[in-house]
């Protein structure tokens, strides 16, 4: 059976046999879960802090890990923040002019710091 499929695909061997083992154990050929501590950030924590990141490019992971922690009670490490900020770094390095024009960032913030570090 898997000759049909590497065959067709170009898959090779040894890729079909622990995808065929991997089910018969799991019932599924899907990622298994990983160890590891649960996110911190949610989709909103991490929209906030590049919104807010991309307003105030000058900011510290510190200024920035309190703005969080006012705005939307949220507490994380500099070194999160860091990490978040360097992931959305790498998705968006090849991004054209033109794809950054479609970004809309508004200069006002009804959810603001009101840290004159920040100003």
């Amino acid at each position: 059976m898997w000759h049909q499929f590497q065959h067709s695909g170009g898959i090779k061997s040894c890729v079909i046999i622990r995808l065929a083992a991997r089910h018969r154990t799991t019932g599924s050929v899907g990622d298994r879960p990983r160890s590891g501590a649960p996110l911190v950030m949610d989709r909103n924590d991490d929209q906030y802090l590049r919104t807010y990141a991309l307003r105030h490019r000058y900011a510290t992971a510190t200024q920035l890990q309190a703005c969080l922690r006012e705005v939307r009670g949220t507490r994380v490490s500099r070194q999160t923040i860091r990490n978040q900020l360097h992931r959305f770094a790498q998705d968006h390095v090849t991004w054209t002019m033109q794809q950054w024009s479609t970004v809309l960032i508004h200069s006002k913030d009804s959810k603001n710091c009101h840290d004159s570090s920040f100003k």
